[in-house]
């Protein structure tokens, strides 16, 4: 009987360890709220389709820029339709000519078009 007794004693202090345990897990691991201090730049969580955002240009080619990732050395690329292009590649019926830090300069049919990541940086 003393050692059912023991074996019952042990079973239910392991429970009662296991339980302890993952509170203090959870407890550890709770999820908190992240703020992000944008500096008075985009938060790049928010997804920029949607909401009329302006960060977002389709010029009248039908190409759409939805970002840019700069490199002065001379390797950036231009996210237009939802792919990355370098300068020379075509896109649709266009071609990318330039990649700046703001905008993107594309050929289409001899033209030269201007988009802009933002509308207010026109200029």
């Amino acid at each position: 009987m003393l050692g059912k007794w023991r074996m019952l004693k042990s079973k239910t202090s392991l429970f009662f360890l296991v339980i302890a345990l993952l509170a203090l897990a959870s407890v550890t691991f709770a999820a908190t709220e992240v703020l992000y201090d944008s500096g008075n730049r985009r938060d790049p969580f928010v997804p920029l389709e949607g909401g009329g955002d302006t960060s977002v240009n389709t010029s009248s080619s039908g190409v759409k820029l939805e970002g840019i990732i700069y490199d002065p050395g001379g390797r950036s690329m231009a996210i237009l339709n939802g792919k990355s292009y370098q300068k020379g590649e075509t896109v649709g019926n266009a071609t990318v000519v330039k990649i700046s830090k703001d905008h993107v300069v594309i050929s289409m049919r001899g033209e030269e078009k201007t988009l802009w990541i933002r509308e207010e940086e026109k200029t």
